[in-house]
């Protein structure tokens, strides 16, 4: 349904397609990598969708097509059930089961609407729809904030706080799209909050990103946005309201287009490991310990300990070599412990008589409940005997395989101290 001038509806439609940019920008950052854990598969998801919805619903504005309206509803009940899926890895839990009924049974519902026909050109499908967006919205943000605290590392609290805030920016400026829609006079906006939002999981999946940096950046943006707009809008003698609005949506754009492109660089600078065999070269040999404070200089490292057998009392630390044996690196992840490596072990229970996968379950559950106990992502086994393991802590989603190779280079010349301390 179209609303207000065509120049309007067309200055929406080109912040739609210019914040396309900044989602493809972001998922840069994601297919670089050759492996992905759970997080970053769902945000490709997510982003994917958020990606299609931009592109379609451009051209859905400008021509009020029905064919284009469908597919642009199609695509946007496709969007909660992408966003549920994101929170959950985000949390490493599953949400409430009544909160993966809602968010399932209203893309069905909705994306049979749509291609129906009934999405957008029924106004009770279209009241519908918004109470689903707005209900749905309301449940993950309370999981999101009733959280058990206790589930996750202070690195990662942090990252879920700053996604609390993203979703609570997010839905009133998606409304705007909706309610023009629903041919109430409104400017849309809804693009500027996908664009925060997707600039927000980039800056949210930082070690140092937090709630506060989410909170100052947003409101920055819309400040300055709303204050150009309206010199804009005073400059061409037009200060009406919506104006304002499309004229503040513009430059939004511009601002956070800009902000999102920076972080994504510095992601591909932080993967590329500038500066790490210089550090390393220049980097105290004399012990581990001392040679391990590169790890300071590494963007992407969020905290990090080295424990050796006396600091392992209480754990079965004898069976961790073999644990990484089998997992045929020097390098572990723990969702890998709470995932394939002990489903792994699990499959090959029925044809083990001697209990070498029992006992791999075992020691997965000893390093993974290490890992949380001491609030770190990634074992490293330097040294088998005596044991020496180090422990990091890496938050950061899409550096995966650029951590994981990184790590490497560290433990090689790490085993390398060690064997020389020993032998010595």
């Amino acid at each position: 349904m179209p609303h207000g001038d065509g120049r309007g509806v067309l200055s929406e439609a080109l912040v739609s397609w210019s914040a396309l940019y900044g989602v493809f920008l972001a998922l840069r950052v994601h297919r670089k990598q050759a492996t992905r854990s759970r997080l970053e598969r769902c945000a490709v998801f997510l982003l994917y969708c958020l990606g299609a919805l931009l592109l379609v619903r451009g051209f859905y504005w400008v021509s009020d097509s029905r064919v284009l309206g469908s597919a642009t509803y199609v695509l946007a009940a496709l969007v909660p059930v992408a966003v549920t899926l994101y929170i959950e890895a985000l949390l490493r839990r599953h949400l409430a089961l009544g909160i993966k009924l809602l968010a399932l049974s209203g893309t069905l519902a909705f994306t049979v609407a749509a291609f129906a026909g009934r999405l957008p050109a029924d106004p009770m499908w279209m009241r519908a729809f918004i109470g689903y967006v707005v209900l749905l919205g309301l449940a993950v943000l309370g999981a999101l904030l009733f959280r058990d605290r206790a589930d996750l590392t202070r690195v990662e609290a942090r990252s879920v706080d700053a996604i609390s805030m993203a979703v609570i920016l997010l839905v009133p400026f998606v409304m705007t799209d909706l309610a023009a829609d629903l041919a109430i006079p409104m400017v849309r906006v809804g693009s500027v909050g996908v664009l925060a939002f997707v600039y927000n999981m980039v800056l949210a999946s930082e070690p140092r990103g937090s709630l506060r940096a989410v909170l100052v950046a947003n409101l920055g943006v819309l400040a300055i946005a709303v204050l150009l707009g309206g010199l804009e809008a005073y400059v061409i003698g037009d200060l009406r309201a919506p104006t304002v609005a499309r004229g503040a949506a513009f430059f939004a754009a511009i601002l956070l287009l800009a902000m999102v492109y920076a972080r994504v660089h510095s992601h591909g600078q932080v993967a590329r490991g500038p500066g790490l065999v210089r550090s390393i070269s220049a980097a105290d040999t004399r012990t581990t310990e001392g040679f391990l404070q590169v790890l300071d200089m590494l963007p992407i490292v969020a905290g990090y300990r080295l424990l050796r057998e006396p600091a392992l009392a209480g754990y079965d630390s004898a069976s961790f070599p073999q644990l990484f044996e089998t997992s045929g690196g020097f390098v572990i992840t723990r969702h890998r412990l709470l995932g394939p490596l002990r489903s792994a072990s699990a499959a090959a229970g029925a044809e083990d008589p001697e209990g070498t996968s029992d006992r791999t379950r075992y020691s997965a559950d000893q390093l993974s409940d290490l890992l949380g106990r001491e609030g770190m992502t990634h074992a490293v086994l330097i040294r088998t005997n005596p044991i020496a393991l180090l422990l990091v802590h890496i938050p950061s989603a899409g550096l995966e395989q650029s951590a994981i190779a990184q790590l490497g280079l560290i433990r090689t010349v790490a085993e390398a101290i060690e064997r020389s301390r020993h032998d010595a």
